[in-house]
Order: C-alpha cells, then structure tokens, then sequence
C-alpha cells in the first residue's frame, strides 16, 4: 500500500476543516442565543420576584394603617432578593399615598440613584441590612401601645404565647448614652443607626428610647405578624401591670410557642388582607 505524504495528509486535514466553516458559526450564535434567553428569563424571574415584593410592601402598609399600628411616619422594606446589598423602600410619602410605583431602590449606605425625596430614617434600614445579614424586611413605626415602653424602665417582655417570638425582653436604644440630651431623638443619621442596630443585636425588636419601634424579620409578612403581636402584647402588659402580679413566660415556653405561633404567619396574612378588603382598602 503506497504511503500519503504529509503534504497530502496536511491538506486533507485542512479541507475538513475549512469544508463547513457555517457550523461553527451556528453553534457559536446558537450559544450566545442561549445565553440571552437565559438572561431574559433571569430579568423576567427578577422582575416577577420584584413585583410580588413591591405588592407585598403596599398591601403591608395598608394592613398596618388599618390595624392602627403605623401613623403618619411609618414605613417599612425589603432586602432585594438577588442582591443582599440592595433594599427597597418607598420614596418619601404618607403611608396611606404609597403605589407600587413609589419604590424606591437602595444600597447598604442609604443611597438610590432615584432622584424622588427619600425618608430622612431610611438609615435605620440600611444599617440594619448591613448588620443583620439574615434580616430580609425592617418595619419602623411609632406602634400606640409599644411607646410607653419607649420611656419607662419597665422592661417590655413576652407574657402570651403570641409574644413568645420577643425572647427574654425587647431591647432599648438609648441615644442619651452617646450624643447627650440636646437630639431631635431621630434616626437620621447614619451613626445614630448604626447604634440602633448595635442595640438591636440577634433580636427581632428593638425600641428607640423616647421615639418608636423597629421590628425585623425573614419576610414582609413575618414583619407584619411580629408588629400586630408586639402591639398586642404590650397592650395586655401594660393592663396586666394594673392587675397584679406578672407571671412572665419562662424560657421554655419562650422557645416552644414561639416555634408553634411562628408557623402560623400566612394565617395572620390573610386574615389582615381580607379585613382590607372588607374595609374597601384593597
């Protein structure tokens, strides 16, 4: 059997090669074709995920309006679900004005690029995201029942079931301790929430001494659920102190109903919507 040169062997190769040069441009437009529809189906994921928060932002400011535990100056956000280092927030309104196209979008230093007027206390969200990794929504409010406890040294601390989630007792920021007796006692600064979310720590309350209240949580509606019941165990608290006696939850009881109340936020949820809706307010 006569042997192939090198040459011819060096040609053919190169033939094959550059016989059906089109396939390798389709496979490579089919690639970035790919890469793009998954892009695509990213965005629309993100934004479907977006919407449902901003849904949930609105519907939460309402159900907090109509159960009496946000007044004029509350508000409450979200950690961006695929981002960590973003927030959302309502631009700076009423509660009772906000739409799903007043959210703004922030970074961990309380900035946006959104030129709309932001809340002066957007601070006290973005320190705490910062601080808090597991934290995923910050509700402020000024809760009715709650303030006294703002200005009293009696400690605010679980005595039902539905406020085992408190743990041993809510903490207090003091602003006195570090900028004196002479502030606008306010969140408006990024220092001042920093502290806040100091004094914070691994709780899911915190109160602001002489101002208001912040709650945190794992989602829009945990927040809510954890405000509605911090509300109403600082009103049987407070009714319990005119009584007699307190007979506070012990830890086990603490750890146990808080596991078993916890599981129970959807119903609270939808309980609260329905009231809205019955109320003309959704």
């Amino acid at each position: 059997m006569p042997e192939m040169s090198s040459s011819k062997i060096g040609s053919s190769a190169s033939t094959k090669t550059s016989e059906f040069p089109h396939r390798r441009s389709i496979t490579t437009i089919s690639m970035i074709a790919d890469a793009m529809q998954r892009e695509n189906l990213k965005m629309t994921e993100n934004k479907s995920a977006h919407e449902k928060i901003f849904d949930e932002l609105v519907t939460a400011t309402k159900i907090l309006i109509n159960e009496r535990i946000m007044d004029t100056f509350g508000h409450i956000s979200a950690r961006v679900p695929e981002d960590p280092q973003s927030f959302f927030l309502a631009q700076k309104l009423a509660p009772s004005l906000i739409t799903v196209n007043d959210i703004q979008r922030f970074n961990l230093d309380g900035e946006t690029s959104d030129n709309r007027p932001s809340y002066l206390e957007r601070y006290i969200h973005s320190e705490i995201y910062k601080a808090r990794p597991d934290v995923q929504c910050v509700l402020h409010t000024h809760s009715p029942a709650v303030l006294p406890y703002c200005f009293v040294d009696q400690p605010l601390r679980p005595v039902t079931h539905m406020g085992a989630f408190l743990g041993d007792a809510v903490p207090v920021y003091e602003i006195r301790d570090k900028h004196g007796d002479d502030t606008d006692l306010f969140g408006g600064s990024p220092s001042v929430c920093r502290d806040i979310a100091e004094s914070l720590g691994s709780y899911p309350v915190v109160l602001m001494a002489r101002h208001g209240v912040v709650n945190v949580g794992n989602s829009v509606r945990e927040v809510v659920f954890r405000a509605f019941y911090l509300e109403q165990e600082a009103a049987a608290l407070t009714a319990g102190l005119q009584i007699g006696t307190i007979k506070y939850l012990s830890p086990g009881e603490i750890n146990a109903a808080g596991k078993l109340v916890g599981a129970q936020i959807d119903r609270g949820w939808d309980h609260w919507s329905q009231r809205l809706r019955q109320a003309g307010l959704a």
